[in-house]
């Protein structure tokens, strides 16, 4: 019996062990099983981008290159900081116009990377480099890609061009070294110039003086096969302003999609000197690769085919009753255009009853540099329509301004009863393009004053914005976009 009992007491003991053993394995972590890693956190989704993603250059040991792109910033304003990756020793970088800036939602900048190669590059290596622009509040980055070239210097072979020469091989335009914007060379205004893109790479940089408010062209007429050129426009800070791969609208009744010459049209926002680069898409080049490019000014030449980036102006749109603009007591509005064809400018203005009003035109300003019939500017001949407060019942009209010498417009006007009274302003015959300028005034005559109207305000210049120019041009220059300039001379290479 004490038997039985121990074996009991044994069994119930080792089941007691067993069952311990396994709650214990229970509380223990699995050994086998791998410890798991942190989840890594979602990468800040990159509301910034490069308009130009990419680039190749081809710098010579001891030179420079520009690498230009813009940031567009599609999510809130913030502070953006720029860095270049995989500079290789003795490399350096300059940013235009700083390596960190302030950027709008819905804005962009530009931006232009120098890239110093220095003396001791080997010539045949190619770099690859990373662009990159960091947004500061979450670190979130987005890259463009440069790769560059070092290569080796040119080695000239000018063939002189004449009446019986024949053009050979050439790698040097006269207007060499070009290559960017230190060295750029001058382009005249109304003047052809004749360069070539030589060698691969090559890209070729001029500089021209630009005035405030005047339009110009920067048109390639003529580029040879094998090449794909582009045209791009900065200003003095070297941010850039305009672009053109491929204009095919120089003739708008007879658009050729063919057409891959590069145009830039644009209105020049300040006083400065502006910079071009011309290059191949590709950064393709090579001997006899020639093209032709001009400056033109057409300010100053026949009228010229509205361009309708700078038609509008600060005050459209104000075409009808509804859109006037408010136009206060003896308030200046300067700067008016009449442009496009058919133009109509409409303001409003609060007249008191028994008070005495004078609304006119004034074209003086934008005469230009040649005085013809005394105060005339040309093309313009304002008439003006006083409406009364429903806008549509004419009250007075005006084309000239009784007793004077100009195709201006004005009218003297006491109200009967308080209340917004409304005056249209249009060119005689519809006529309208972006240059037929005027500015429009308001008025409130003091009791009694006799000399309230156009000849006696003071102050108001009637020169010319722009200095006439100095000296006689030899012959006008034909703006018609379907003719091609004719070259000048070559420049004598430099030795």
């Amino acid at each position: 019996m004490k038997r039985r009992t121990a074996l009991r007491n044994a069994a119930i003991a080792t089941l007691l062990v067993l069952v311990i053993f396994a709650v214990a394995m229970q509380q223990m972590p699995a050994a086998a099983a791998p410890p798991q890693a942190p989840r890594a956190a979602p990468l800040a989704q990159a509301d910034f981008s490069w308009q130009t993603t990419s680039g190749t250059l081809a710098i010579q040991p001891g030179q420079s290159g520009l690498f230009s792109s813009a940031l567009r910033n599609t999510g809130q304003n913030d502070i953006f900081d720029l860095r270049v990756d995989n500079l290789p020793s003795g490399w350096t970088v300059d940013f235009s116009p700083s390596a960190s800036f302030e950027l709008v939602q819905n804005q962009s900048q530009g931006v232009t990377v120098r890239i110093n190669v220095p003396a001791n590059a080997t010539v045949g290596t190619s770099v690859n480099l990373n662009l990159v622009a960091r947004r500061r509040s979450n670190n979130a980055d987005t890259t463009a890609f440069i790769t560059v070239n070092v290569a080796s210097a040119p080695t000239p072979t000018n063939t002189p061009v004449g009446p019986t020469a024949t053009r050979g091989p050439v790698c040097r335009d006269g207007f060499e070294d070009d290559n960017n914007p230190a060295s750029a060379r001058t382009l005249d205004i109304n003047t052809a110039q004749e360069h070539t893109i030589c060698p691969t790479g090559d890209e070729d940089w001029l500089v021209f003086g630009g005035i405030a408010g005047k339009i110009y062209t920067i048109d390639v007429s003529r580029m040879d096969a094998g090449i794909d050129l582009t045209l791009e426009l900065f200003d003095p800070e070297l941010s850039s302003i305009a672009f053109n791969n491929d204009f095919f609208n120089r003739d708008p009744a007879n658009p050729n999609p063919g057409d891959t010459r590069p145009r830039i049209t644009i209105r020049i926002p300040t006083d400065g000197r502006y910079f071009v680069r011309v290059r191949d898409s590709a950064g393709r080049g090579g001997t006899n690769y020639f093209y032709v490019i001009a400056l033109l000014d057409e300010s100053y030449g026949p009228t010229p085919t509205t361009v309708a980036s700078v038609c509008q102006d600060l005050f459209e749109p104000d075409g009808l009753p509804e859109q006037a603009r408010l136009i206060t007591s003896n308030e200046i509005q300067e700067d008016r255009r009449l442009c496009p064809t058919g133009d109509a400018d409409w303001v409003t203005f609060f007249g008191k009853t028994g008070k005495r009003y004078i609304i006119y035109t004034d074209t003086r300003r934008y005469r230009g540099r040649i005085e013809v019939n005394r105060d005339t500017q040309a093309g313009a001949d304002t008439v003006m329509v006083l409406a009364d407060r429903d806008g549509v019942s004419i009250l007075d009209f005006n084309d000239d301004i009784p007793g004077g010498e100009s195709l201006d417009s004005q009218i003297e006007f006491i109200p009967e009863v308080d209340g917004f009274y409304f005056a249209q302003v249009k060119n005689t015959g519809d006529i309208g393009n972006q240059f037929i300028r005027y500015d429009l005034v308001l008025l409130l005559c003091t009791p009694g004053q006799t000399d309230c109207g156009r000849a006696s305000v003071p102050g108001l210049p009637i020169s010319p914005i722009t200095p006439a120019p100095t000296g006689t041009p030899d012959q006008d220059f034909n703006l018609d976009p379907t003719r091609t300039p004719v070259p000048s001379p070559r420049p004598t290479p430099r030795a």
